[in-house]
């Protein structure tokens, strides 16, 4: 018999049985004008605790309307950053990874996440690195470097 056929009931359970390679979401955007000067941002969060495996793979996808911003899913967050955020995850990060502790808590949705999910966002580049710590502890985040 074939040395390949014999691999191949192996190769297949291997093949299903990987998990999925989708677990952190990098970010490059730039705003554009002369007058302020250009922000530009690179980030990559991750969310620990979630149940759902496709949640990253929704809220990473790259939005063709938002022009200045590209959005690509990666194995895990790279080495390289300045800075770390990790806040409450809440409903509503879901459709914007920017709505974190704090500045998401209205009410208006069912608490559909658990209470331990976190997401964990990783900046590698800010124009301003002073006011991305005050954003992250102002919405009820914790900064650590």
């Amino acid at each position: 018999m074939n040395p390949m056929l014999r691999l191949a009931p192996f190769l297949l359970v291997g093949a299903i049985s990987l998990p999925a390679a989708a677990q952190s979401c990098y970010v490059h955007s730039e705003t554009s004008g002369a007058v302020p000067a250009p922000v530009v941002t690179e980030q990559c969060f991750e969310f620990h605790g979630v149940d759902k495996d496709d949640a990253i793979n929704w809220v990473c996808q790259d939005n063709e309307a938002v022009k200045n911003s590209r959005r690509e899913i990666r194995d895990s967050c790279p080495d390289g950053h300045f800075g770390i955020c990790t806040a409450p995850m809440t409903p509503e990060t879901l459709a914007n990874e920017r709505a974190i502790g704090s500045q998401a808590k209205n009410g208006t949705l069912p608490t559909q996440i658990s209470e331990d999910a976190t997401i964990v966002t990783y900046h590698y580049h800010a124009s301003d690195r002073a006011q991305a710590k005050i954003d992250c502890e102002s919405a009820g985040g914790s900064w650590s470097q």
